[in-house]
């Protein structure tokens, strides 16, 4: 979670509606991946540990999430099954996730019967929740339809709550996150990453959506371009594209197809470092996405959108938290159209780095806005260290357990 306050603050306030929670009415079994690792699906599911479908697997069998918009509007117009049956779908799928689709009322009986076939309201569950002693964040364990993990965070502000989702299990970018050291498991689909604002949903109203979790936004473009499209879709969860924030280690194609494709959405740059011999030693990726590049690519998206990009700085002590980092930092980003956020370093128990002074921390934020950039020391990006929900902490907890 590299979670940010103004990242999460900006927009209006859209009323949403809540539902009691209830457990899924789901029986699972036991089956044998292709590596001969046991996990547990869904009945009348097949998948691997990696969440593909086995061989002699077929479509029929794997029950799809309702939620994936392109597929199912793909089904639909397979089937010539018209559209205007979609609202009604997806609203019953959200106010009643773990029921089927035979209560429906107006929809046609091929539809029916195809919906009941190939697909689930939700094929997640959350499994565990931990709430931080202050109240001002919750993180959701949530298990997938072939058993993996992922984790998001519910992060309380004054007046709404953003939600912090995953877009992949695991990640490949390594660096100083915890999630990094898992590795790439798997690609969520779009529909497992707005089953997370569904169930977030369900525990209170949500107003804005960082993709800030588990894995690389960008390293997923297409299920998190679908995601982005279902949460700003009217007929789903209605959100503005203002209320969305992508975060990305930069990811280079990616990031000039969110400017071309959606630029009305924020962008937040993971940095880290004030030049690249510095960057490519604590984030592995950054040797072959180099600094100079990204910002190249953040200044095409900063020409076709109306919004700043954030530039995502976690302060490491002893690595990158002096005066000259912050000076460099300052002389990088000159004249650009960005909000530079520090943020202090969250331990995790396998990484060894140490949480920076808060004067440190002041006296970066100093030397940065005297160079005529804004400039804000993230304290809320700790919130949630005691259930490993903070910035920087999501995955090694859950897989210890």
């Amino acid at each position: 979670l590299r979670s940010l306050r103004r990242a999460t603050h900006e927009g209006s306030d859209l009323p949403m509606e809540t539902h009691p929670s209830d457990e899924p009415s789901t029986s699972f079994r036991k089956t044998r991946g292709r590596a001969g690792i046991f996990t547990f699906f869904p009945e009348g599911s097949i998948r691997d540990s990696k969440g593909m479908g086995m061989e002699g697997d077929s479509s029929e069998t794997y029950r799809r999430q309702v939620l994936d918009k392109k597929d199912l509007i793909d089904m639909f117009d397979r089937e010539g099954i018209k559209h205007v049956h979609l609202s009604k779908i997806w609203k019953h799928a959200m106010k009643n996730p773990y029921t089927d689709f035979t209560s429906l009322v107006g929809i046609p009986k091929k539809a029916i019967h195809l919906l009941n076939k190939r697909y689930v309201g939700c094929s997640s569950k959350v499994v565990q929740t931990e709430t931080s002693n202050d109240n001002s964040t919750t993180k959701l364990v949530i298990e997938l339809s072939d058993g993996g993990l992922i984790e998001s965070v519910i992060i309380q502000h004054d007046t709404y709550a953003a939600l912090c989702v995953s877009s992949q299990v695991g990640c490949r970018m390594g660096g100083f996150c915890a999630t990094g050291t898992m590795g790439l498991i798997r690609n969520l689909t779009s529909g497992e990453i707005l089953e997370q604002l569904l169930l977030a949903r369900r525990i209170k109203p949500i107003r804005n959506v960082v993709f800030m979790g588990m894995g690389e936004p960008l390293d997923n473009y297409d299920a998190v371009r679908g995601a982005i499209d279902g949460i700003h879709d009217s007929r789903m969860f209605n959100l503005g594209l203002s209320h969305v924030t992508v975060s990305t280690v930069g990811v280079i194609p990616a990031m000039y197809r969110l400017a071309d494709e959606i630029p009305n959405v924020a962008l937040a740059v993971s940095l880290h470092a004030p030049d690249q011999e510095l960057r490519s030693q604590i984030v592995p990726s950054g040797k072959f996405n180099t600094m100079d590049r990204i910002l190249e690519a953040m200044n095409y998206y900063l020409n076709r959108s109306q919004h700043h990009s954030f530039i995502q700085y976690t302060v490491i002590k002893g690595i990158n938290d002096s005066d000259d980092h912050a000076r460099r930092l300052a002389e990088q980003l000159r004249g650009r159209r960005v909000k530079i956020n520090l943020i202090p370093y969250n331990p995790t128990s396998k990484m060894g780095f140490d949480t920076p002074e808060a004067e440190r921390m002041e006296s970066m934020k100093e030397i940065i806005m005297q160079a005529g950039l804004l400039c804000f020391i993230r304290d809320s990006t700790e919130a949630g260290r005691d259930v490993s929900g903070a910035c920087g902490q999501l995955a090694l907890s859950t897989i210890r357990k």
